[in-house]
């Protein structure tokens, strides 16, 4: 991310690299969507009844599907959000699957596995509402996983400023809402050998570093700088009870 916070000037983003026509960059990308955003997958599957085997094999087909038949160069179908795009394939998928899985191949590279017991382990952990639809659970997970890599990549470019001191400071600042009216902003201010003053500026630019990071995440997962702010609102409101 330059230094201004303005997002690169390139329009390589994942969905492009799904879309390419270079077989070996398409499928590199799908092995990334496959590490980034598979258990959202997963549990999207798992909420329509499948169990855990079935829905290994489900989601293999899936995306093996999807790459054979070229079907990101129709992600714009969906407003150009890989998002909202996989949740309606998913959805078109699964009506037929059981009938013809077996016949499916699987060609997701095995340099992207997917995670099985991790998955059925995680899925068991979660606490679903009886009254969660597949989709809003997928959008909820989807936003976990996003959100994670971000706070990760916050975390590592902090370190590297040597500034970890602060990322620990302030980050439950952040997960709690990123205001310091609710914070003990004296003792936090002291923890950081600051004032006031520079206690609100650093917070600032640490929520601000932050929003930089989360923008430039979901640019990788839609077609334009435009659709960024509608995509983290909607991130955001899936994690409000409906």
């Amino acid at each position: 991310m330059p230094a201004d916070g303005n997002f690169p000037t390139t329009s390589w983003t994942l969905i492009a690299r799904l879309r390419s026509a270079d077989e070996a960059e398409a499928r590199r990308a799908l092995d990334e969507l496959v590490g980034q955003y598979h258990f959202p997958l997963y549990c999207a599957i798992r909420r329509r009844g499948l169990a855990h085997h079935d829905a290994e094999d489900a989601l293999h087909d899936f995306l093996a599907k999807l790459l054979r038949l070229e079907s990101f160069a129709e992600a714009d179908a969906a407003k150009g959000r890989l998002r909202a795009f996989l949740s309606t394939a998913l959805g078109r998928f699964l009506s037929n699957w059981r009938r013809d899985h077996a016949a499916q191949l699987r060609e997701v590279s095995i340099d992207a596995p997917l995670h099985g017991e991790e998955d059925q382990r995680r899925y068991r952990e979660e606490r679903f509402p009886d009254h969660e639809t597949p989709e809003r659970l997928f959008d909820r997970q989807w936003a976990r996983e996003l959100m994670s890599r971000v706070l990760r990549r916050l975390e590592g470019e902090y370190a590297e400023r040597e500034k970890g001191e602060i990322f620990a400071a302030l980050m439950p600042v952040l997960e709690r809402g990123g205001s310091l009216r609710d914070e003990d902003a004296p003792a936090l201010a002291a923890r950081l050998g600051v004032n006031a003053s520079m206690l609100r500026t650093r917070l600032h630019r640490f929520l601000q570093d932050y929003r930089n990071l989360l923008e430039a995440e979901v640019l990788q997962t839609v077609t334009s700088r435009e659709e960024v702010e509608a995509e983290v609102a909607h991130l955001q409101a899936s994690f409000r009870k409906p």
